[in-house]
């Protein structure tokens, strides 16, 4: 049933507390169980992992590393339609990426250079999720990312389906990015064999990608022996729209992501009873169940209450989009205009669809190759910038009682 909520003449943090947004603390039972799963596999690699395999996903893979025969007849057999729509999608991410590539510098003054260096990360694994349905998206906006930040090693660990291997389609989108180290094991035993490695599947040094509660307890379980993203959560779009905006429009872009279902929060906040009105018979089946109407007083206070639940996804339909967005400050994506419905950047825009949800926008981005790259910090002194500096350091080192620290620097200077 769909909610409504008059949010007028009340509190933007109150609302907020209202609106769906389900999770929080993963259970006690998950995180032990999520935990044992990883400390089995680190001790009996392969064999604990076939295991797991044969008991939560019904199959045992007769080799848990996919042939590359098998990603090529994958690659194969998709239409001539999909092979161009996936093309465009990997264009798209491929140039947006680009741009937001990290470089090294360098600063040189007076004989005192700093600089910092930019490497990859050597090697990645990435998590695509299966069970109900397989996402060769996900795919795509990482493992895109990770290219272009220059990634050497790539390994890919998804569920098998019935037949031990995994979706056709994920293997087929393996295969145009030239990915060949494929795994067949999912869950949180995926996890586990990507951060300690087992006879089949090498270790990385950092974890990507979204899992249900299993897999997000596994990756902060390892954190630490390897890097992980910012745990993703279930799907959540926040529509901010005007009067001018269609109802069906809008009704179809809460629908869009309510249909996630598991967890997925569609909201919609307008100043517009009328709009609401429209919208409201729209929603039906299951993820109607998801959806809250919200109706406020104004525009700034629409944009605060979007700044304090800080969605994954934002959609601004506005007369005055661009008063909208010069205020909006936590959110993974914006989409911009009715021509932009947030399934494009789900699919092929060019930003990754891999964002912060949970309300976790309010200091997580969406992923990029920022998350595939390290950053080397250096300094470089001659002796003259070392007399000009060293002084300085010198008295700072003696003011918090680090005496050696300042003999360091007194016994090249003398």
């Amino acid at each position: 049933m769909v909610r409504r909520i008059d949010a007028r003449g009340r509190g933007a943090a109150e609302i907020v507390r209202e609106l769906r947004r389900p999770g929080g603390f993963l259970s006690e039972d998950v995180s032990d169980a999520a935990r044992r799963i990883v400390h089995d596999v680190r001790d009996r690699g392969d064999e604990a992992l076939l295991e797991y395999t044969e008991r939560f996903d019904g199959v045992r893979p007769q080799e848990i590393q996919v042939p590359q025969i098998e990603i090529d007849k994958a690659r194969e057999s998709l239409s001539p339609e999909l092979e161009e729509s996936f093309g465009v999608a990997i264009e798209n991410v491929r140039a947006f990426h680009e741009r937001e590539l990290d470089r090294s510098w360098e600063l040189s003054r007076a004989g005192a250079t700093t600089g910092q260096r930019v490497r990859s990360v050597r090697r990645v694994g990435l998590y695509v999720p299966g069970g109900h349905a397989a996402y060769p998206s996900t795919l795509v906006m990482s493992a895109v990312p990770a290219q272009v930040a220059g990634v050497s090693k790539i390994r890919v660990c998804t569920p098998p389906g019935p037949g031990g291997l995994p979706n056709l389609h994920v293997l087929a989108v393996a295969g145009l990015l030239g990915i060949e180290q494929v795994y067949s094991v999912g869950g949180a035993q995926a996890i586990a064999a990507l951060a300690f490695g087992t006879q089949s599947v090498a270790a990385v040094d950092k974890v990507i990608g979204p899992g249900n509660d299993y897999v997000t307890a596994a990756k902060l379980d390892v954190f630490g022996i390897v890097g992980i993203d910012a745990p993703q959560g279930p799907s959540e779009v926040l529509v901010l729209a005007d009067a001018s905006a269609f109802p069906q429009r809008v009704a179809r872009d809460l629908m869009a992501q309510a249909e996630h279902l598991s967890g997925a929060s569609a909201v919609l906040l307008t100043t517009s009873e009328g709009l609401i009105s429209g919208v409201e018979p729209l929603l039906w089946g299951e993820p109607a169940e998801h959806v809250t109407l919200v109706c406020v007083k104004d525009t700034a206070q629409a944009v605060e209450i979007s700044n304090r639940y800080a969605p994954e996804h934002a959609h601004v339909i506005s007369e005055d989009h661009e008063a909208v967005l010069r205020d909006l400050d936590a959110v993974g994506m914006v989409a911009v205009g009715d021509f932009s419905p947030v399934a494009l950047g789900d699919y092929a825009a060019g930003p990754s669809h891999a964002l912060p949800s949970g309300g976790t926008a309010s200091w997580a981005s969406a992923l990029g190759t920022h998350d595939f790259l390290l950053r080397t910090n250096y300094i470089h002194f001659t002796q003259d910038a070392l007399r000009d500096l060293g002084p300085h350091v010198e008295r700072l080192a003696r003011l918090e009682g680090f005496g050696n620290h300042a003999a360091s620097v007194t016994t090249r200077m003398e």
